[in-house]
């Protein structure tokens, strides 16, 4: 029941800030101090993949925009049903990108809180931790 609380949000984790706050509270338990070089990497990630978002958007739209005008101005019908083909992968593509980069934006802190990626008191150096990940996933 833990595991879906997690991802549904019920424990307040909702984003990358969320986990930067929780590693903060809790740097220096377990031996490990997490703070010092995770929570730039997190912040600076998110703020990439936000601004990546934008990018994709923007260009996906403006060449989009491009391929259906030389759509519309083709002189044979070979030439637009090409064009055609090309706007639907543009779409298809934006779409993948879009979604790929909201699902590590969103989902994945909800994700990585679920398995306590980030909990002190899981740290394993020996490998129990992916262990058990593997047998979750495997439905072991």
């Amino acid at each position: 029941m833990g595991f879906l609380s997690s991802l549904l949000s019920i424990d307040g984790v909702s984003s990358w800030q969320d986990i930067i706050n929780y590693i903060n509270e809790h740097s220096g338990i377990g031996g490990i101090d997490y703070a010092t070089w995770l929570t730039p990497l997190l912040s600076v990630l998110s703020t990439v993949l936000w601004v990546l978002l934008v990018l994709v958007g923007a260009c996906g739209g403006i060449y989009a925009v491009y391929v259906g005008v030389k759509m519309a101005r083709a002189d044979s019908a070979e030439q637009r049903e090409e064009n055609k083909k090309r706007l639907i992968n543009i779409i298809v593509s934006i779409v993948v990108v879009v979604v790929l980069i909201l699902f590590f934006n969103v989902f994945l802190p909800m994700i990585l809180n679920a398995f306590s990626v980030f909990d002190p008191e899981n740290v394993d150096i020996g490998g129990e931790a992916l262990l058990n990940t593997a047998k979750v996933l495997l439905h072991a």
